[in-house]
């Protein structure tokens, strides 16, 4: 895909902004229930597919200058000041844009997202952040041994799921996933083990103490 005139852009978001004014200012109390529970599954779909269009736009701001250049210390910290969104959500924008944005190839070849079928479930509006939330949960405790072709089924099977599921089922679907990989698969190594080792500090009481947790 070739790059888009700014000029272009400009008149496709005037035309939204305006748009987005006159949807607002509409007055949906007398359209029947069965109307209003379209629009509502309507307008969840364009909520979900605009997260895509967020990857695109932050992917490409990442190419053109560092935080460091932009006045901070990295990219969650860019969005947590200039959109004054939380710290967390922050993070989780940028982690999603990771898996699910456009990446280019230190040749400048363009790559695909790392996780193409969730990036086209999300720019299908077909998923929410929870479902990729899930998901990410789910690759964040694959064993590192399990091989590529199973993990590209891993996420076909979970994507397939979060296009009828709610979170909490897929969250379930997915822990099943784990429990028969985990089964299937071989010991875990050293290596595994070291990824899942850690300390925690709990929150500091009144009293000075904090409680510790972890997996040795």
């Amino acid at each position: 895909m070739g790059l888009t005139d700014p000029a272009v852009i400009e008149e496709a978001y005037a035309a939204y902004e305006a748009a987005a004014a006159r949807l607002a200012a509409l007055d949906y109390s007398g359209l029947p229930i069965k109307t209003l529970l379209a629009l509502q599954s309507r307008r969840e779909t364009l909520k979900c597919a605009a997260e895509a269009v967020d990857h695109q736009i932050l992917a490409a701001a990442q190419t053109q200058a560092t935080a460091k250049e932009i006045g901070a210390k990295n990219w969650p910290e860019v969005l947590h000041i200039r959109l004054r969104v939380s710290r967390e959500e922050a993070r989780r924008r940028v982690r999603d844009c990771d898996h699910l944005g456009p990446r280019s190839a230190i040749t400048g070849e363009a790559l695909g997202p790392v996780w193409e079928l969730v990036a086209a479930a999300v720019a299908e509006g077909a998923i929410n952040i929870e479902h990729v939330a899930e998901i990410a949960a789910f690759f964040a405790k694959v064993p590192l041994w399990v091989d590529p072709v199973t993990l590209a089924q891993c996420e076909r099977d979970l994507v397939a799921a979060a296009r009828y599921k709610t979170p909490e089922e897929l969250r379930r679907a997915a822990a099943d996933l784990l429990y028969r990989l985990d089964q299937d698969g071989p010991e875990p190594d050293d290596t595994e083990r070291d990824r899942t080792r850690g300390i925690a500090h709990g929150k500091q009481r009144s009293d000075g103490t904090s409680e510790v947790s972890g997996t040795l």
